[in-house]
């Protein structure tokens, strides 16, 4: 589908291979005992809503087919055909149902239609009512200044900046709050937000009282997710996120095979030695595991 639509290099940055073997050794090396699969980016929609269709029930059953050879140690998101909502309604209801997926991954913007979007509420409360848990994975905005630096490798800055923006528009519409039972998942350290929260914060009281702004419960909203730690979780990335959330809400993540097995290697030893801190030590266990595995529980 890629190669159809000259989009192999999409995100300027070259997709890597997935294999079983690749996993396997990957969860022996680093001592992982469950995996969560997803599909990352580009979004498969070329503004054809049956092709996307076709390939994201493709994809979904392929991954559908490596959960139940190893249920104990495979599961999956979904991957839902947006921007079309009728469409990724139906993929929704089929994977959690019929292929029994442990949930969904939304981009942050499908094909320039955010997270927090309105349009996507009867998405949200078909989430909602099955108590889903959602993966988010940044994804290219729509308008990039071509020429600029960073709008070629998008993994660079862009995919950071776009779950950031996603971010922040669920905050302001209210999804987080108005869906309470959708379990969220942001990737990659929180990207942006733990450094933009305070200054949302602080500049929301002045424009509401504008007339700007509508009121908007940030800490709130931030409170109910969870965050991974996929990419690079350095000790000021982690410092800084844990300004903003508590350990209870923090997950490992690999980002295989995006990130390397050499790479994946030393993030976990980096991250092994973090935990090892006093204040971090009691929470070793939280976060590299168990918070995962309440995840991953059915919703009571």
């Amino acid at each position: 589908m890629l190669k159809r639509h000259g989009a192999e290099l999409e995100d300027g940055f070259p997709l890597p291979v997935f294999s079983m073997t690749g996993l396997q050794t990957l969860r022996e090396r680093c001592a992982i005992t469950y995996s969560l699969l997803s599909v990352s980016s580009p979004q498969p929609y070329f503004d054809d809503t049956q092709e996307s269709q076709e390939i994201c029930r493709s994809l979904n059953e392929d991954m559908a087919a490596l959960q139940k050879s190893n249920p104990a140690g495979i599961g999956f998101m979904a991957v839902l055909p947006l921007p079309d909502v009728a469409a990724a309604l139906t993929e929704t209801r089929y994977a959690l149902d019929t292929l029994k997926a442990r949930g969904v991954k939304l981009a942050s913007n499908s094909r320039g239609l955010y997270l927090g979007d309105p349009r996507l509420d009867p998405l949200m409360e078909e989430l909602n009512a099955r108590q889903s848990l959602v993966c988010v994975h940044p994804h290219r905005p729509a308008a990039l200044t071509e020429g600029l630096f960073p709008s070629g490798p998008v993994p660079l800055y862009e995919f950071l900046a776009d779950t950031t923006r996603a971010l922040l528009n669920l905050i302001g519409h209210y999804v987080i709050l108005r869906y309470p039972r959708i379990r969220w998942i942001v990737p990659h350290c929180g990207s942006f937000l733990p450094n933009i929260l305070d200054r949302v914060t602080a500049l929301a009281p002045v424009l509401q009282n504008r007339g700007l702004m509508g009121k908007v419960a940030v800490q709130e909203s931030v409170s109910r997710l969870c965050f991974d730690l996929s990419g690079t979780p350095a000790p000021h990335l982690l410092k800084w996120l844990l300004t903003i959330t508590t350990p209870e809400n923090l997950i490992y993540g690999s980002d295989f095979p995006f990130t390397p097995l050499s790479t994946i290697e030393s993030n976990l030893k980096g991250l092994e030695k973090l935990l090892e801190s006093p204040e971090l030590q009691e929470h070793a266990e939280k976060i590299c595991s168990g918070n995962a595995g309440k995840l991953l529980r059915p919703a009571p």
